[in-house]
Order: C-alpha cells, then sequence, then structure tokens
C-alpha cells in the first residue's frame, strides 16, 4: 500500500498548487509545462512513473509526449497501440478515471505488459485527459507497489484540477500545431496580385496564375483549360512550367480538348460555379462526375475551379496529384481566388470587345422597338426582327409559339428559317409540368446547349430534331407569368449561348411580347364576341322551344357547337325511376358512341350518381369510369369525360346530367367553362319548367274531362229524379193513393234532391259557390254519425260524441259538413277493430268554433310532416299528397283555409291521432 504525503494543512496543499499552477504558466515550451506538473504529482503522491501520450483516434494510438521515472530509466516507447479490450482503451471511451491492477499479469494490459515487465511496474492510475469530450491524451501513474489508489478527497480534487490543467496545456499545443503546420494563402496571393499588375496580355496572366497556383498546392501539375462556346469543348492553353497549347496536345495529344457532351455533368457543375474536389478520402460529387473525370485526367486526385465572367463559363484551373492526396481547405480556397481572378484580370481590349457587344444589342433593341410602335402588321413586324436576330445571334431559325389551350398545345404562329434549318407543320405539344413553370418562373431565357444531352423542353424535341436543330434558346415573352407566348432561336450546331446573348433575347422578346399581348387581346375580344352572339342565339332557342323533346336536342348540338366537341350526351330520368335514358346525343366522331341498350341504372351507374352528388362539372378520365359505364358510353383511350348535372333549386331533385368527352390533350378555357355552366343552368331550368307546365296541363285537363263528365252525370241523374216524381204525380191520381202520407215525403225528397242537384249543374258547374246555411251543431253531429255507422258497426268501434252544446251555426256548412265526414271516415278506417273514436266540439271566442276528432289508429309520419309543411318543395317530385289517404287529407286542408279557417292533423303523446278544424261560423267562400 502506498502510503501519500498529505501537506501540513489545507492552506498549505492550496499554496503549493497555485505557486505550481503558476509555475505552469510561466514556462515557454510544453515539454517543460508537462514536467512541472510530473515532478508535482510525484510530490502529492510518490509512484514510479508519470506518463502522459496524445490520443490518435484514427490510428487508435497513443504517442508519449513525457514521461518521468523516478528510477532514472528511460521509457523507450514511442507509439503505443490500443486495442477494444485494453483497460486504456475503455477509459478513453468512458471518459472516467480508473485503477489496473497488476500490469504485469492483467490480460487487458496490451502492450503495457511488457512495459510493465522492464520497468518493473504492478499497478497504475489512468486518467483521460479530455476537452468538451473530445478525448487529448492520458495520464497514467505507475507504482512497483500493488493496491495503489488514491484515498483522500484531496487528492481526488487535485489531481482532476491538475488533468483539467494538462487537458488546456494539451489543446494549446494541438492548435499551435495546426497554425504552424496550416498553409496561408493570403501572402502568396497578395504577391500574385502584385505581379499581374504588370502583365497585360492574357496569355502572361494565365501563365503566372497557375505556376503561382503550382507552387502553393504543391500538386504534381497545374492547368489551364479555356472554353469554345461555339463547338462546345474545353482545349489546354497553359500548364505549369510553361507549356502551351500545341506542345501539350503533342505530348499529350488525348487530354488536347475535352467535349463538353462527353462530361455533360462535368460540364454542367462548372455551369454552375461548382468547385469539384477528388481526394483520397473525399469527393465533393457523385460518382457520375468524378469517375468520368478521373478516368480523363488518369490522376487519383484532383481539384478543379471555373473561370467564370458574368456568368459565362471560360475555362477552368485544374491541379493534379498522381497519388492519393488530401485537399486542404486552405488549397481549395486559392485555387477557387485564382480562378477568379482570371476573370477579373481579362485584357482591355477583351473588356472593349463585350462592352461593343452590349451596346450593338442594345442599338438593335431600340430598333426593334421602334419598328414594332411604328408597324401595326404583327407579320412584317416579326419579320424585320427576325432578320435582325439571325444576323446578330448568327442563328439558323426563329419561331414565336402561341399556347392554344383548347387544343392542349401551341400554335406556330411566325417562323423564319434559314438554309440549314427547315420549317416545321402543325400543333406543338403542350410541355410538361416542369418545363411550364420553368418558362413561368424563370426571367432569363431557357437554354439548350446540345439536344441530345439536355432534357428541357422535352415534349418539342420532335419538333427540333425535324427542324434539324441542336441548340435552342427560348424566351417567355411575358416573364414572370405564365406563357402567352415564347419566343424560339434555334441553331443546326451545338453551341453555348452566353450572357450577352440571353440578354439580348430576352430584350427584344419583351419588345415582341407588348405585341403579341395587344394582337393576344384582339383576338380574344373578336373571339369573345363570337361567343356572346353564339350564346345569345343558343339562349334565345332555348327559351322559344315549347317541347321538352326539341329542347332537349336542340340543346345538345348547340353545346356541342359552341365547344366543338365529338360527343355530347343528356341521359335524363323521371322521379323514382331505376332506369335512365338517353334523351339526346351529338356525336361528331365515330370513335365515340352514347346509346341506352343496356339500360343506364340509376342507382348503380356511378356517372350518374357523381354528378348528383357534385356541384358544378366533374372532369374525370376515360379510364376512370367503371364497367358498367363503358357498356353505354364508349371513347377512346385516355379521353377526358366532363359531366355536369342539371341542377336548379337545391330543393328541386335531379333528374338530367349532360355529358361530355374529348381527346386527353383538350384543355378548356374558364371562359368556356362559364358558359358550359351557364347553357346547363339555363337547359335545366327551361327542361323544369316545361316539364312542370306539361305536367299540370295535363292535370287540369283530366280534372276538367272529370268535371265535364261528373255534371253531365249528374245532369242526367236530375233528369231521372224529375221524371220519378212525375210519375209519382201520377201514381198519386189513382183513387185512394193521394191520401197516403208517405207519398208527400217521398215527393218532398225528391224535390229536395232536385233542387240541390240544379243547384250543382247550374251555380257551381266550374267553381265553387257561396251557400251559407244555419244548421244546429248537435243535428250536424248526429248526421255525421249515421254516416259512419256501417263503419262503425263492421270494425265494432267504440264512439262517443263529446258536446253539450245547443249552439246553431250558420256559414258554408255543406262544405263543413263534408270535411268533417271525410276525416271522421278517416279515423274509423285507420282505426283497429274494437278502438275508439271521440269526437270534442268547443267554441273559440265568439265566432269561432273547434271540433275534433281522436282516435287510436295509424298513420304514415310522411303525410304529417307533408301536411304541416303546408308547400311541396318539388311539384315534379313524388310526394305522400298526390294518393289518397294523403290526397283527401290535403283537400281537406286546402278547403278549410279556403274557407277562412283552419285544418291540423297530428300525433299525440299517447300516440293517437288527433284531427281538429277551427273554422267561422259565418263567413261567405271568396
Amino acid at each position: 500500500m502506498v502510503s501519500p504525503i498529505p501537506p501540513a494543512t489545507c492552506e498549505q496543499h492550496l499554496a503549493n498548487l497555485g505557486q505550481v499552477l503558476k509555475t505552469v504558466w510561466e514556462q515557454e515550451t510544453v515539454d517543460a509545462q508537462l514536467t512541472v506538473i510530473a515532478d508535482y504529482m510525484q510530490q502529492l503522491f510518490p509512484h514510479v512513473l508519470t506518463w502522459i501520450g496524445l490520443y490518435d483516434d484514427d490510428e487508435q494510438s497513443l504517442t508519449t509526449q513525457t514521461a518521468v521515472m523516478t528510477s532514472g530509466k528511460n521509457f523507450l516507447w514511442q507509439k503505443i497501440k490500443l486495442q477494444p479490450d485494453d483497460a486504456v482503451q475503455q477509459v478513453i471511451e468512458r471518459g472516467a478515471p480508473a485503477a489496473v491492477y497488476d500490469l504485469q499479469e492483467s490480460h487487458r494490459a496490451g502492450e503495457w505488459k511488457a512495459i510493465a515487465k522492464r520497468l518493473e511496474l504492478h499497478d497504475a492510475i489512468v486518467f483521460p485527459i479530455q476537452r468538451q469530450d473530445e478525448c487529448l491524451g492520458v495520464l497514467l501513474l505507475g507504482s512497483s507497489r500493488r493496491g495503489m489508489s488514491l484515498k483522500s478527497g484531496v487528492q481526488k480534487k487535485t489531481f482532476s484540477i491538475l488533468v483539467t490543467t494538462l487537458a488546456t496545456i494539451l489543446h494549446r499545443h494541438q492548435q499551435d500545431y495546426y497554425l504552424q503546420t496550416e498553409k496561408r494563402p493570403s501572402q502568396p496571393f497578395f504577391q500574385l496580385l502584385a505581379k499581374l499588375e504588370t502583365i497585360q496580355e492574357l496569355e502572361p496572366r494565365l501563365q503566372a496564375i497557375v505556376d503561382a497556383t503550382h507552387r502553393f498546392v504543391g500538386a504534381n501539375r497545374a492547368r489551364a483549360y479555356w472554353f469554345e462556346p461555339q463547338q462546345r469543348f474545353f482545349w489546354h492553353r497553359v500548364s505549369n512550367g510553361g507549356h502551351n497549347r500545341h506542345v501539350y496536345a503533342a505530348s499529350e495529344p488525348a487530354m488536347s480538348q475535352l467535349s463538353a457532351s462527353g462530361y455533360q455533368e462535368f460540364y454542367q457543375m462548372l455551369s454552375c460555379g461548382d468547385v469539384i474536389v477528388i481526394g483520397d478520402d473525399f469527393s465533393s460529387h457523385p460518382d457520375a462526375v468524378i469517375e468520368p473525370l478521373k478516368k480523363a485526367f488518369d490522376k487519383p486526385s484532383l481539384m478543379v475551379a471555373p473561370i467564370l465572367m458574368q456568368g459565362d463559363l471560360l475555362g477552368f484551373l485544374v491541379v493534379e496529384a498522381t497519388q492519393p492526396r488530401h485537399w486542404t481547405v486552405p488549397e481549395k480556397r486559392y485555387l477557387t481566388a485564382a480562378a477568379q481572378v482570371v476573370s477579373l484580370g481579362m485584357p482591355t481590349s477583351v473588356l472593349q470587345e463585350r462592352v461593343a457587344d452590349l451596346e450593338a444589342n442594345h442599338q438593335l433593341s431600340v430598333g426593334i422597338a421602334q419598328s414594332i410602335h411604328g408597324d401595326r402588321d404583327w407579320q412584317s413586324v416579326m419579320a424585320r426582327c427576325a432578320e435582325q436576330l439571325i444576323a446578330t445571334l448568327e442563328i439558323d431559325g426563329l419561331l414565336v409559339l402561341i399556347p392554344d389551350l383548347e387544343c392542349s398545345g401551341f400554335e406556330v404562329s411566325y417562323q423564319h428559317h434559314g438554309t440549314r434549318s427547315k420549317p416545321t407543320q402543325g400543333m406543338w405539344r403542350s410541355l410538361h409540368d416542369v418545363d411550364w413553370q420553368l418558362l413561368a418562373r424563370q426571367t432569363t431565357p431557357v437554354c439548350i446547349e446540345n439536344l441530345e444531352n439536355d432534357l428541357k423542353l422535352r415534349a418539342w424535341h420532335p419538333q427540333f430534331l425535324q427542324m434539324e436543330m441542336q441548340a435552342i434558346m427560348a424566351c417567355n415573352l411575358s416573364p414572370g407569368q405564365a406563357p402567352e407566348g415564347v419566343l424560339l432561336v434555334t441553331d443546326s450546331d451545338t453551341r453555348r449561348w452566353n450572357q450577352t446573348e440571353q440578354d439580348l433575347l430576352q430584350s427584344v422578346g419583351r419588345q415582341i411580347g407588348l405585341v403579341l399581348h395587344q394582337w393576344s387581346l384582339q383576338r380574344q375580344a373578336q373571339q369573345q364576341s363570337q361567343m356572346h352572339d353564339t350564346m345569345q342565339w343558343g339562349l334565345r332557342n332555348l327559351q322559344r322551344t315549347f317541347d321538352v323533346t326539341q329542347l332537349e336536342q336542340a340543346a345538345a348540338h348547340h353545346i356541342s357547337q359552341l365547344l366543338r366537341l365529338p360527343l355530347v350526351a343528356l341521359v335524363v330520368w323521371e322521379n323514382g325511376q331505376k332506369e335512365a335514358r338517353l334523351a339526346s346525343s351529338v356525336i361528331r366522331d365515330q370513335q365515340f358512341a352514347a346509346q341506352d341498350n343496356p339500360p343506364i341504372l340509376v342507382d348503380g351507374d356511378a356517372l350518374i350518381n357523381w354528378a348528383i352528388q357534385t356541384d358544378g362539372v366533374i372532369q374525370l378520365e376515360y379510364e376512370e369510369l367503371p364497367d358498367v359505364t363503358r357498356q353505354w358510353l364508349r371513347c377512346p383511350g385516355h379521353s377526358q369525360i366532363l359531366v355536369v348535372a342539371l341542377r336548379t333549386s337545391p330543393e328541386h331533385t335531379l333528374n338530367g346530367a349532360i355529358v361530355l368527352a374529348d381527346e386527353a390533350d383538350r384543355r378548356f378555357s374558364d371562359q368556356q367553362m362559364s358558359m358550359l355552366a351557364v347553357l346547363v343552368h339555363q337547359l335545366a331550368w327551361c327542361r323544369r319548367h316545361l316539364l312542370l307546365t306539361g305536367r299540370l296541363n295535363d292535370q287540369k285537363n283530366r280534372l276538367t274531362e272529370l268535371n265535364w263528365y261528373k255534371h253531365h252525370h249528374m245532369d242526367d241523374v236530375r233528369r231521372q229524379v224529375r221524371e220519378s216524381r212525375r210519375q209519382l204525380g201520377n201514381l198519386k191520381q189513382l183513387p185512394n193513393m193521394g191520401e197516403q202520407p208517405y207519398f208527400h215525403a217521398i215527393e218532398s225528397r225528391l224535390a229536395g234532391i232536385e233542387k240541390e242537384l240544379l243547384r250543382l249543374t247550374s251555380r257551381e258547374r266550374w267553381s265553387m259557390a257561396s251557400d251559407p246555411r244555419k244548421v244546429p251543431l248537435v243535428g250536424l253531429l248526429n248526421r255525421l254519425m249515421k254516416r259512419v255507422q256501417t263503419q262503425v258497426q263492421k270494425k265494432q268501434l267504440w264512439t262517443q260524441v263529446h258536446c253539450d252544446s245547443n249552439l246553431a251555426l250558420q256559414g258554408e256548412m255543406q262544405k263543413i259538413e263534408f270535411i268533417l265526414y271525410e276525416l271522421i271516415s278517416a279515423a274509423c278506417r285507420r282505426s283497429p277493430a274494437r278502438g275508439r273514436v271521440d269526437i270534442w266540439s268547443r267554441p273559440l271566442e265568439q265566432h269561432w268554433i273547434e271540433l275534433s276528432i281522436t282516435d287510436d289508429g295509424d298513420i304514415d309520419e310522411a303525410i304529417i310532416t307533408a301536411l304541416v309543411k303546408g308547400h311541396r318543395r318539388d311539384h315534379l317530385a313524388e310526394s305522400q299528397l298526390d294518393r289518397p289517404p294523403g290526397l283527401n287529407l290535403s283537400i281537406c286542408k286546402s278547403l278549410m283555409i279556403r274557407l277562412g279557417g283552419e285544418f291540423l292533423l297530428e300525433k299525440l303523446d299517447d300516440n293517437r291521432i288527433r284531427s281538429s278544424v277551427i273554422f267561422p261560423m259565418s263567413r261567405p267562400v271568396g
């Protein structure tokens, strides 16, 4: 057991520790600082070996930094390898100190087992030297005895402070080492700039930049390649050591040129301004860029920086290493800066040439603008623009495309071609969404340098190949918005479009776009005028048609003509019917067909149900339709289907839908969709109006015929009654017959019947007339009960009249009596056998009376609901009030309202049915 020597007091211990730390920071070298700490550890805690090693995470090893032994022996091990199960490795991973017992025998000692045997060590305490969770090294205290440990808390805290100090010392040492070894590009770069001030020509400037780059980076070779925009290839221009283009081509002919088409990904990265780094353990770009480049230069490590001037690619600088190499950040920064210096240091003659081109392009744009504003002929304006652009840009063709939304494509509005370009015919396909958004959002032209390697504007590639064009610039004539037109310039050879050419096309495109916009507005105004006239004509025809079949046929033809559709079909069905029918269809293309054989099921057809459930136009593909719908609707593959329901009021039941079909690439404008909605809406209301008018006329005719028949029948009955009275009078002339009292009763009754029939057939032949009468209430109720006596006896009903009043009623009592009989008879019919029917009466105020009938029968809730609402939502839809018993009750209610009273049918809380009427005692019929 090692016995530590504690200080006399805590204050003395702190004083000693402070003096040691002061001495440590006064030392000028790391070794001296570490030695001071090691000596103090020997005084604080006696042991044989104090060893400090630097940790290398990549190599998993420790390098001896300081080793102090009390025996005076030398520590001979410079680098000590670590294994995953080593005790020292475990300390590093856990980040906490640990004791290792008997290094000579422990299987976890690793290489320290041999060290312990030579230095006669047994136990050890290992401290990880950490800073912010990063292990910088290890402190090991070795003892020649067993049982070594830190016993007191003062020792543990002191060693913790000393280890923290060691971490700070090693971290500073590490930072100083990096600063000493890191390359600093600032000084050599300033020297390069000073040298370039004395050089005016481009070739010597490039040579100086390449040589300076080679010296700083220290690679095997540095080179500069230049770009030929017309033929799109890079050629070697300068190499370190003075190699010129021709010497290099003779020595390595395979590398004299790099085609942009052959190295498309590499070319695109350079055009975007990317610096490409290929090292032994890192590559900045995917294999599609890296592998062809390594094979071309046949070097394992490369760095490439683009030379850009105002967005145009002039060439690139490249540094090569024949051995795998790690490129540092300063080296990458220096190469990037050197490439930028090339463009900044372009000779004055080159800059003057660029300025002259810009001035010429400006004059060209101004000249075109003047010609545009001075000439209203579109073809003449475009011919002048084309001649000037072709001459300036040295291109082979120029086109202006205008989108045609109806045909879902582009129409060639103008084209001009040289001797190497062929004209194009027909519609151009619509662009994919990606290309459409690219034209709409990008403020600069869309450039294609080589058609074979570029996927932009893919839908137009067949036309470009037909024209034998390889390079294209496309300019949106309404930049920042959906294209109202596209200006295309084409070249039969591959070429790079520089920034000056792009700016010129953009400037000219703005001027052409203004004229195109005005021309487009004029065409739209003409189309809208024609469309408005056609629509007005169609609406007038719809309103002048009084036959439903003619209306349906006229509407289908009109919609087909207005929208130029190959198929228009009108599918209708009656309310409550299970099958729909094809009311009208217009087919202009034999590839489209519509028929109602087999039958179209309303509930089973998805198209009809989608139309019923959707408000507005449904737009879908033919492939989305189920097989049931395809049996009656046939279209070519990928056709588009539009379905619109014949909607009127939300309360009305749908009974029709119109189906439209066209090719897949057809696009409908917002204006066309709006007009379609208006026409279908007008058709729905006109059709409903004709159907409702027809139904009401049919009902009126049937009721008029029925009224005529019944009146003639009553005339005949009145004639028979009159004849019976005459015969009865003749019978009274016989002897002893005139004295019989029943003859007088029969004659009086026949006279009353004849009088009543006369009143009905004369005064109320075509409408009801007022016939006020005075009737005792009790007598009225007695007559009613006698009339229903047969029903009461048949069902053995228990009936009771609750009336204690001797009130005499005066008013339209004949009609009220019929209404009350209908209600009492209905109560008896719906009552169960041995049921109960009660009749109640009570006066209300002075001139009103209420009669109520209650029964314990059952009635459809829909009848009660319909009577409560009073008005029908849809007169074309079926209702419970169209047939008895709802029809009878509805007539009772309407007649009571006509007489100035009220009728109410309700279900009470005890499930009894209550029918009540409230009527005035005296009020004439209006």
